[in-house]
């Protein structure tokens, strides 16, 4: 029976964030990200608000109202502000971690709190099973192990087109984490052979994935690749997008809490 372990592990590589990294460049005006001007703008709401109410209504009705009022600012700004393509580049990856997720689950036989290559550490407790192998070279390269990853992915299967396209994908993967030159050529090739329709998306995906996070840690473009799939995907996303838009929002209404709290206190002060 497979059962996750705590491990002492190293920070992560640099490489594990170069992703994200690259999408918050691309958003931010300057030095300035959109969630910034959002919770400027919220603030800035929320204590005009608090200043109007102040004689209306009482404690803690009006700080729920300027709570509300700083949500109600702050992420349709924040969303406003943030740049299509990085929306439409989160999307493509929202639906291809989510679909990666689904399947590791299916092979590990118990739900993932989080995508696996998130916590590579894993590795270790992962069951020696055919169907997990791809995953475990995955893990190892993330976690440092290139060596490790190239040795046992020598030992993939390559019988069926998907087969030979995640080979392709997983050569892709080791050589990027070990910062050699790749060649995405023949993972296109292979994923033109998948005949399943939903396979040969994710496939697309990984590819505009990989091609992005070359782009990302070279200096270029980490999100064309992956915004320029976004309309084949359709409604896809949304699939998985739920727990995300959940976190933001809880997110953001705790810090509408806080701000209330906040503008509460400095109000006293002033008044």
């Amino acid at each position: 029976m497979f059962r996750s372990r705590r491990s002492r592990t190293p920070e992560l590589h640099p490489r594990a964030r170069a992703l994200r990294d690259a999408f918050q460049r691309a958003e931010s005006l300057g030095p300035i990200r959109p969630a910034v001007v959002g919770l400027s703008a919220g603030l800035v709401a929320a204590y005009l608000a608090d200043g109007m109410l102040f004689r209306i209504l009482g404690t803690p009705l009006r700080q729920i109202v300027d709570a509300g009022v700083f949500a109600a600012v702050m992420a349709p700004l924040w969303l406003l502000v943030q740049p299509a393509g990085v929306r439409r580049a989160h999307d493509v990856m929202t639906w291809l971690n989510g679909w990666e997720t689904e399947r590791w689950q299916a092979e590990i036989g118990r739900r993932l709190t989080a995508l696996p290559r998130a916590t590579p550490a894993m590795v270790d407790a992962l069951p020696d099973t055919l169907g997990l192998r791809p995953l475990r070279v995955e893990l190892l390269a993330a976690s440092g192990r290139t060596d490790e990853a190239r040795a046992r992915l020598e030992l993939l299967p390559s019988d069926t087109p998907w087969q030979r396209f995640e080979r392709m994908a997983l050569t892709e993967w080791v050589a990027w984490w070990s910062d050699e030159p790749g060649d995405r050529t023949e993972m296109r090739r292979a994923a033109g052979a998948i005949e399943d329709e939903e396979r040969r998306l994710a496939a697309r995906a990984m590819i505009a994935a990989a091609d992005a996070r070359r782009a990302a840690t070279s200096g270029g473009d980490a999100v064309a690749p992956l915004s320029a799939l976004r309309d084949d995907l359709g409604d896809r996303p949304r699939r998985y997008a739920f727990g995300y838009t959940a976190g933001v929002v809880v997110m953001v209404m705790l810090m509408g809490l806080i701000a209330s709290v906040t503008i509460t206190i400095t109000s006293g002060f002033i008044r």
